[in-house]
This record gives structure tokens, sequence and C-alpha cells, in this order.
């Protein structure tokens, strides 16, 4: 950039015209394939009307434009407002027939350029990604390896530092903590966040955070002092920017870590488009098991209002236990006797009030008692815990592989129904992932509760399994209460709350979900119990 405006300012010095203004976009495409609009262009183009330039001075004709209707949107205007262009050191009237001749094949020639690379650059993508070479920024937790002599790319590896924070989101997510909690904690724990440039954003987080290391003082002390001045913050990041300075003000959000627990790319797979293309491209930083659990408790989240979302949820049952009635979640409800789970559906008939009410302390300690009886007992080690570490790993990815096969047969259906895809193409693409899909989920075994139930299945007594419930967060308890017991609350009686003795088991009634998707072993869990 700098050298097409100094090239701009030589050319100026040699006319004896003087420089006004400069018009910069900034990672700004010209051609019709662009993203982002062209800001700076566009004020230009005001400028222009406005009367104040007399000439625009530009390094080549495609830096101000890479199609044709942009480019006699600008040749009409600078025409009528008899402005004159220079560029390849040539300066061109617009009113002049011969100029616009000129000026006009070259724009023709820059869109067709456009077109051609854009061809040339498709064909190698798709050749890419059929490989398995990797394209584009690395994502985070991967870094690539080139030969030192050619330059040649050899190989997608793990970054050493990068690829257990990248494991280490996946199966918190997994566990169902909540996405703001675990970018707060990488925060705290001073992890470097992600970051490709500055942003304003970080230029203003730096100013209001003074840096703990030396070394980073400086550059503090330079973002106050030039802010203190009124420069822009957009400006004081693209400076920084310039000079490559570290960037010292990213922090994690929970946006990110989201991004994250979404990305096939960390199970090795190499993707175009959103689709997979190449299994095992590069070493895999995320088990499938635990990519698939990701993507089941991020569906749960977005499927759900906002006071039963795992990670958003204060109270142990608000949302999870339902109402015998309407078979709707009940909510928590602060009472003059305490906090209580109730039901907001209208009553009979539209009636005003509530289906159901109970007490939520007594019902919370009576729910913990029933899922700890359970996860103590033998047959739910039994049930959890059956065959060796090895055999579980393989009937989770066995299970992990058909969820991620039957996603990628349901991408090739919708494209199409979309008719981007014929009949004939998708038949053969089903032909060859069914026998994939039964096969894996003939093998695969549902292990549907969060990982964190391993170890509390693997507790001694329910003692221990107290004492590591306790180490638990709300949004984990909530989870694997949810994935492993049915809870209902049925009306309680008028007064019945008040009077000593009245059993909770009366008004709730708990159930055990089977581990077990198969009715033989349903039937066999059942009968250990």
């Amino acid at each position: 950039m700098r050298e097409q405006l100094d090239a701009s300012q030589a050319d100026a010095d040699r006319l004896g015209v003087g420089i006004v203004e400069d018009f910069v976009d900034d990672d700004r495409s010209a051609s019709r394939f662009r993203d982002r609009e062209r800001e700076e262009f566009e004020r230009m183009i005001e400028w222009i009307r406005g009367g104040k330039l007399d000439i625009v001075f530009v390094w080549a004709s495609t830096r101000l434009q890479r199609e044709l209707d942009v480019y006699v949107r600008l040749r009409n205007t600078c025409a009528k407002h008899g402005v004159l262009w220079c560029y390849g050191g040539k300066v061109y009237d617009l009113s002049n027939k011969d100029d616009r001749f000129r000026t006009g094949l070259d724009a023709l020639i820059g869109e067709r350029e456009v077109d051609e690379l854009r061809d040339n650059v498709k064909r190698t993508l798709r050749a890419n990604a059929a490989s398995g070479r990797p394209h584009g920024v690395t994502p985070y937790g991967y870094r690539r390896v080139y030969d030192a002599q050619t330059g040649a790319f050899i190989r997608v590896e793990k970054d050493p530092e990068q690829a257990p924070i990248v494991k280490e989101i996946c199966k918190r997510v997994a566990n169902g903590e909540a996405y703001k909690t675990i970018a707060a904690d990488l925060n705290k724990r001073c992890v470097p966040a992600p970051a490709l440039r500055w942003t304003k954003g970080m230029v203003v987080r730096l100013s209001h955070n003074k840096p703990s290391k030396p070394e980073h003082l400086p550059l503090w002390s330079e973002t106050v002092e030039r802010l203190a001045l009124g420069e822009d913050q957009l400006a004081i990041a693209r400076d920084y920017n310039e000079r490559c300075e570290p960037l010292i003000a990213a922090i994690w959000h929970g946006a990110t870590i989201k991004d994250y627990a979404t990305d096939v790319r960390y199970t090795g797979a190499r993707t175009h488009h959103g689709q997979v293309t190449k299994e095992e491209a590069w070493p895999e930083i995320v088990p499938k098991r635990v990519f698939v659990k990701c993507q089941s408790i991020i569906a749960a989240k977005g499927s759900k209002p906002t006071n039963s979302r795992p990670g958003m949820a204060r109270y142990f049952l608000s949302g999870i236990m339902g109402c015998s009635s309407c078979r709707v979640p009940v909510v928590s409800n602060p009472t003059d006797y305490g906090m209580n789970y109730q039901c907001k559906q209208p009553g009979q008939d539209g009636e005003k009030g509530y289906h159901v009410s109970g007490k939520q302390a007594p019902i919370d300690e009576y729910v913990r008692g029933e899922l700890f009886d359970w996860i103590a007992s033998p047959a739910f080690v039994e049930a959890y815990t059956k065959g060796d570490e090895e055999l579980q790993k393989k009937i989770a990815d066995a299970e992990a592989e058909a969820e991620l096969l039957k996603g990628r047969l349901k991408e090739f259906r919708d494209k199409a129904i979309a008719g981007e895809l014929s009949a004939d193409s998708l038949a053969a693409i089903e032909s060859g992932l069914m026998p994939k899909i039964n096969e894996a989920e003939k093998t695969a075994k549902a292990l549907r509760a969060p990982d964190v139930v391993a170890d509390l299945a693997g507790a001694a007594s329910r003692e221990e399994v107290e004492g590591a419930w306790e180490q638990l967060t709300i949004a984990q308890q909530r989870l694997i209460v949810e994935s492993l017991l049915e809870v209902t609350l049925h009306p309680v009686g008028k007064g019945r709350h008040s009077r000593a003795g009245v059993p909770i088991s009366s008004y709730v009634t708990v159930v055990r979900k089977s581990l077990r998707p198969t009715v033989t072993e349903q039937t066999q869990l059942a009968k250990a119990a």
C-alpha cells in the first residue's frame, strides 16, 4: 500500500499537483466478488461530485475498479465534473473519446483478469481440498511445516501450546460448561487469545488495562497518549498492524469458544465450503466422540428457552423437571416462603394460577439422593463402565462416526433438493455412505451421558459420589441429571406443603433413563436395579 501511495505522490510531483486527500480501502477487493463494500471509494465519488478534486492519481487502472459497471459509473462522474485520471504515469481526460476508449479497454482487461484468476484459484482450491492440502489461515491449534530451503509445504502438525487448549475447550463444552465461563477462565489464566490483527476494540481495551509485563508498558503508554490527543482508534489499530506490534490486548470470547467446539477440522478433517473433503488430513486434536458430544450440547442449548440453557440456569431442576399436567418444564419462582418450582402454564379452562408447585430445597435434596443412590449402585457402574476402556473408546468412536456420516449425507440431500446435485450423483453418494452408517450404528452403543459421569461412576461409595458431585459446576450437575433422570412434579394438594410427614415421593417421580438403546439391555438393567 505504501508503495502505491509513493508512486502516486511521484506522479503528482512530476505534474506539479498537490495531494489533498488519500483514499485507502484496506483489505477491500475492487472486483464484483468482493464481500465488503469500498467505503473509501464511495467517499472519493462524493468528493468528485462536490468539486473537491481536479485529478485522481492511482497506481493502476485495476486499483480503481475491476468491474465494468463501476468503471462506467466512475468515468461518467469524472467526465461530468471535469476530473482527470492518472495511472501508469499517464493522464487521461474522460471527456476525450480516445481516452475513454483506452480506459474502457483497460477496464475490460482488468475484469477479465479477475475472472481468469478466480477460475484458476477455484481449480486449485478444489484440487487441494480433494488431496487434503491446507488452505487459508492455519486454524488455531495447528501449525504448518515448510521445507527450510525450498519453502515447499511438508505437513500440518499440532501446535504444542495451542492444541491442548483446543482439546480442553471442547472437553469442557462437551461437559456442559458455559462458553463465557470457559472464556473467563482462559483470560484469568492469561492464556494467549487467538487474534489475527489489531482492532479498535483491542486499542480501547489496552488503554483501560495497564499491562503487568514491563515490555508491554511502552505500547500502553503510547496508546493512552494517542487516544488522549483525539486520534481515531481504528487509525491506531492500523498503525500497530503495520508495525507488527504484539497482540497483547486480545481476549477470549464466548463466541470463540463455541466456534472452536463446532469446527470439524479439529477431528483431523479437511473441509471445503463447509463440507468434509478428506478425513485424517492432519493429526486429530479432538476425538470424534468428544466433537459429537459438543454438537449435541450446543444444539440442546440453542433449542431451549434462555432460562433453561445448561450454561445459563442458576437452579438445579428449573427447565428440566416437567409438569405432570402439561409436560412443560417448571421454572424457579421466589415466594414469601422461599424458592419454589412452579409451572407457569395457565390452569384448566384458562384459569389463573398454575398446574403444579413445590418447595425447591427439599425437592432438590430428594432428586439428588435418588441420583446418588443410582450412580453409587452396582447396576449403574455395570451399565456405564461395562467392558474395558479401549472397548468403550471404540464404541464411542463408532457412534461419533455414524453421526458425522449422517450429517454429511444430509448435506448432500439438501444440495439435491436445491438442484445443486443430480439424482444420479446423490444415489451414488448414498450407496457409498449408507453401508458405512449402518455398520457404525451397528457397532456403536449409545453413551449419551456427559464424560463427567464416568468419574462419578468410578466412585467406590455413595460418600465419594457426593464428594465428587460438589466439585462440579451447576451446569455440569444439570447436564448429568438431565441425561440420567426424568423428573416430574405432580400437584401436591392444598396445604400439604405445611404438613409434616408428607413424603416428597408422593408428588415427585424420578425415572431412571437407560444408558443403552436396545430393549434387551434395558430389560437387563431394570432387573439388575
